[in-house]
Formats: structure tokens, C-alpha cells, sequence
């Protein structure tokens, strides 16, 4: 039978068509790029997301293991060779680092360690390492006034680090242990408190911060006196304004980890709770520049992921992101879940793209996913990996998601 120009064509088309979906499905992997090995090692936990230089290397922390189980600094190479630059000792070094790492233009790698420091207080740290990889603590904290525990990563305005701690600041917050502050430091180490929270209406344990062009900050803090959490704005003046309290209901409630900011003034972040009524298990949702509140995604099963723990990532409109339970409900924990990485596209369909199952794949994301050089998406786990030495619970994993 002889085909006219018209059918030819139409085949050419599905040919082409089916050529372009067989290499789509093709590129879009989860891959596991490196498993940690826990104490002694190259740590365990990695609480923090990853940070890339111009040659496509990538820089991290994990909460504990190394050399002393305080923690590790660690580089991932652009070939996928892992290596420690430092490891914490939990002395005056600092212990328990959880923060994603700031990177200056010089190389020069700036964190905070939630614990360790001098003193009986053991409050924690900002650090510096430098490029030949010697580590200083550029300030201990001591529990009063000047904060404790620093969460988060740091952010830089104009050569000076902005961050938060959970506890400390104002004493006459929750008993004597305060309800944290926002700090600012210079790389020389003189830090200052530019505000205390009062526990009250504009929350209690505030968690890393977000900058804009004009140097005003933003965060959440996870709860208050009858409330369910805030998101705060501190402007370059030291105001402090509270922008949207969460009501538990189907707003959310306990919002956690870091917020993204576009270029039009929207916030997005995450809670952990709140939402549906039934599963409780949290919303994606945006904060307008004129302060307008919309649910972007609200978890309604575990099974499609549950409890988001920090905010997504914005690629050209499209949203990705990670739920630190649900997804599996045989992981672990039976009803639990290990977590699972979703998208959300530009017309606002969620999908779920993995789901961590505990295996080698890992389990529990925690961290800020990170956009890479090449184009694919990097994280880090908390748990899992092909590593036993961590026990059933596995020492963390870095990942790669290439769309």
C-alpha cells in the first residue's frame, strides 16, 4: 500500500514522539552517589544541603561521625569522590553541625555547629574553614543573651553572616532557656543580637534565614503562644514584623526549615503539620509580597508523603521537593514512611517522583535540595545507604534526581 505525503508525515511524528518520551523517561533517574560509613569515617547524618563551586564540586556537613563523632565538613568532587576536610572534635570546635554551609567568593566555608563550644554551656558555634582547610570558631555561644544553639545555615549581606538559634536571647521567654534570636557576625568574630523572640506572637525557635536583594531577612519559627508558627520579616533596619501566623488548621501548622523567595516578592515554605484534618501531615504553601496566604499542596495520605521538613526548590516555576515520612509505609517504622521527593509542575500538579524505601536509595531527606550546574537536583538523606555500620537505620546518602 502506498502511503501519501500526509500519513508519511504523520509517522515521521509519532516516531519522533516516541523517540523524545523514550529518551525523557530515559533521563529521569534517582541516583544514589555516595553512602556514608558513620564513626570513625566520613560521618553519619547529613542534616544540611549541599553547596556547589564554579567547578562543580559540592560541600556538605553531617551532624555526626568522623574522627571524633562530632561531625564532618566533606567535599563531593565533580567526578563523585567524597573526602572529609574537617571533623569535629565537640570541643571548642563546636559538635553537631546541621546547617546548609555558606561558600564567599574566595572558597572560604562558614557554618554553625548546634552544640560544643567553651564553657559548661556547650551552646554551639559559628565557624569558618578556609581553603587549606583550618577551622576557627569566630563565636561561642553562651547561652544567655547572645542565643543557643544555632539552627540553620548562615546568609551574607555584604560580607556580614546573618543566622539564627533556637533558644537563648530574651530570659523571661519559657523559663530561663529563651526562645531564640537573630544574630548578626562578622568574619572578624564580633556577633550581635539584633533580636530576641518573646515566645508570644512572633514565635518561639526560629529556623535558617533567607535574604533579599535589599537586605532584609526572612524565616519561620515553629510555634508561639497561641499560634502555630510565623513567618517573620527583619529589615535592614532591625525591624522585625511578623508577616502570616498559621492557624493549625488548613493553613498549616509548625512551619519548619528554609523559605525561597522569587524575584517578585513570593515566599514559599512548608509545615510539618496542620492541613488535612485527617492526616494532618502538612501543606506546601506561598506568601504573596502584598501578604496574601494561598495553599499551594496540601498532604492529604501518608503514602503520598507526609511532614515536609524545609522548604522546595524553585526551578523555572517548577517546584521540587522532599516530605521527610510518608511514602513507603513498610520503611522502617510500619506507618511511618521514609520519605519521598515530589514535584509540582507550573499548572500545579503534584506528583510524587520517588519514594526512599531505607534500602541504598536512603531515607529521611531533611535537607534544602540543591540545583546543580549540569541541570539534575541534588539532596542528602539522613538515613539509609548501602553502609551497615550505622545499623538498620543507615548513615545518610547524597543524591542526584536528573528531571
Amino acid at each position: 500500500m502506498k502511503l501519501s505525503a500526509r500519513s508519511i508525515s504523520l509517522v515521521i511524528v509519532l516516531a519522533l514522539l516516541t523517540v523524545v518520551a523514550a529518551h525523557s523517561a530515559e533521563a529521569q533517574t534517582y541516583t544514589v552517589i555516595h553512602s556514608f560509613a558513620g564513626e570513625t569515617s566520613d560521618g553519619s547524618d547529613p542534616l544540611g544541603g549541599l553547596v556547589e563551586d564554579s567547578g562543580g564540586n559540592f560541600y556538605g556537613s553531617t551532624a555526626h561521625g568522623g574522627a571524633y563523632n562530632g561531625g564532618t565538613i566533606f567535599k563531593l568532587d565533580n567526578t563523585g569522590n567524597e573526602s572529609v576536610l574537617y571533623s569535629f572534635a565537640g570541643k571548642s570546635d563546636g559538635n553537631l553541625p546541621q546547617g546548609t554551609l555558606f561558600r564567599d567568593p574566595s572558597g572560604n566555608l562558614y557554618g554553625t555547629a548546634s552544640e560544643g563550644g567553651t564553657g559548661s554551656c556547650a551552646c554551639g558555634t559559628i565557624f569558618e574553614l578556609d581553603t587549606s582547610n583550618k577551622l576557627t570558631a569566630l563565636h561561642t555561644f553562651q547561652g544567655g543573651s547572645d542565643g543557643s544553639q544555632p539552627s540553620g545555615g548562615l546568609v551574607s549581606i555584604n560580607g556580614v553572616l546573618y543566622g539564627t538559634t533556637q533558644f537563648g536571647g530574651n530570659a523571661g521567654c519559657s523559663g530561663s532557656g529563651g526562645c531564640g534570636t537573630i544574630f548578626k557576625v562578622t568574619k572578624g568574630g564580633k556577633e550581635t543580637v539584633l533580636y530576641s523572640f518573646t515566645g508570644a506572637a512572633d514565635g518561639f525557635e526560629p529556623s535558617g534565614l533567607i535574604r533579599d536583594a535589599d537586605g532584609n531577612v526572612y524565616g519561620v519559627t515553629i510555634a508561639g503562644a497561641g499560634n502555630f508558627g510565623t513567618v517573620f520579616k527583619l529589615d535592614s533596619a532591625n525591624h522585625f514584623s511578623v508577616l502570616y501566623t498559621f492557624t493549625g488548621g488548613a493553613d498549616g501548622g509548625g512551619p519548619s526549615g528554609r523559605l525561597i523567595r522569587d524575584v517578585n516578592g513570593n515566599i514559599r515554605g512548608v509545615t510539618q503539620s496542620g492541613g488535612n484534618s485527617t492526616c494532618q501531615c502538612g501543606v506546601i504553601f506561598r506568601l504573596d509580597a502584598a501578604g496574601n496566604f494561598k495553599v499551594l499542596h496540601t498532604f492529604i495520605s501518608r503514602d503520598n508523603g507526609a511532614e515536609p521538613l524545609t522548604g522546595p526548590l524553585d526551578d523555572a516555576g517548577t517546584l521540587y521537593g522532599t516530605t521527610g515520612y510518608g511514602g513507603d509505609l513498610n520503611c522502617l517504622v510500619q506507618g511511618t514512611g521514609c520519605g519521598v521527593l515530589y514535584v509540582i509542575g507550573e499548572t500545579g500538579t503534584y506528583s510524587v517522583l520517588h519514594r526512599f524505601t531505607a534500602g541504598g536509595d536512603g531515607e529521611l531527606p531533611a535537607s534544602q535540595l540543591t540545583l546543580g550546574a549540569d541541570g539534575s537536583i541534588y539532596g542528602t538523606t539522613a538515613g539509609g545507604g548501602s553502609n551497615t555500620t550505622c545499623g538498620a537505620i543507615g548513615c545518610g546518602t547524597i543524591f542526584k534526581y536528573t528531571p
